[in-house]
Formats: C-alpha cells, structure tokens, sequence
C-alpha cells in the first residue's frame, strides 16, 4: 500500500537487502610474454610464406604508377594553390 500512495520511507524497508557480492575470478594465467612473442614470430613465418610475392617488373611497374599519380595530384594542388592565393592577394585580403 505504501508504494501507491508515495510513502518513500515504507518503500524503502520493503526492498530486499543486496545479495552478498561473489569474490572475483582470478585471471587465466597465460604464457609467459616471451613464449608469446616466439609463437607469434612463428606464426607471422608461417603467413609470411603462404604469399605470394610479386615479381621485381610488376613492382616497378605499380611504384611508377604511384609516383606519377602522386605527381599529377601536386601539380593540381599547386596551381590550385597558385590560383587562390592570387585572388587573395588581388582582394587584398593577405
């Protein structure tokens, strides 16, 4: 009854008490960090030999492609930079 009217105090004595808390769970001890580190650089072995490298001409190939589409990209950024900085200059707002 004492819930449906808003009586707080009541309300309060009715609730149960918290239950008592567990201890915690001590942690799973793994290997030692220097066994991990080794099965790791065996595992990074194993991957490292099931790729599949490119051969030396495909390599240049796709570094030339880079470096003239980084090129192409500066040139852009610079004329435009070029551009912009005239026109602020003009307005006198540099």
């Amino acid at each position: 009854m004492a819930r449906l009217f808003g009586d707080k105090a009541a309300a309060k004595q009715q609730t149960k008490p918290a239950a008592p808390s567990r201890p915690a769970k001590p942690a799973v001890a793994g290997p030692a960090p220097k066994g991990r580190v080794r099965k790791y650089l065996r595992e990074v072995k194993i991957e490292m030999s099931k790729v599949t490298w490119p051969a030396r001409p495909e390599v240049v190939q796709s570094t030339s492609v880079v470096l003239v589409a980084v090129a192409i990209a500066a040139a852009y950024i610079g004329i435009l930079d070029l551009i912009w900085s005239s026109l602020i200059k003009l307005v006198k707002l540099g």
